[in-house]
């Protein structure tokens, strides 16, 4: 718990906060993303589970979808703040991770 702290500390004093307001000022938009469990969510099926998250890696207990843990979490946020931007209340269904996927939620 010490070195939490201490990293908190650490996050807190490099100004997220003023990072963001500049973000708002010079963007055209920036949509805040909720990441909680984004790191233990599926991005191909959506099954959220903390032991699917070992380490850098990510491998999905109920699908077997495996990825780098990041890149999976990227994913899930992505999708959250596409879903977002088109007025959905809560994220978009999951779909199987492809790049086509990736370009079709973009559109």
């Amino acid at each position: 718990m010490k070195a939490k702290a201490g990293l908190n500390r650490e996050i807190l004093a490099t100004g997220w906060g003023t990072l963001r307001r500049m973000l708002e000022y010079k963007a055209l938009r920036v949509i805040a993303v909720d990441p909680r469990h984004t790191s233990q969510t599926c991005a191909a099926c959506g099954h959220v589970d903390a032991r699917s998250r070992r380490a850098r890696a990510f491998e999905c207990v109920a699908c077997g979808h495996a990825d780098h843990a990041d890149l999976n979490a990227a994913r899930n946020i992505r999708r959250r703040g596409l879903a977002l931007l088109h007025g959905e209340e809560r994220s978009v269904l999951p779909t199987p991770v492809t790049r086509e996927t990736d370009r079709r939620l973009a559109a």
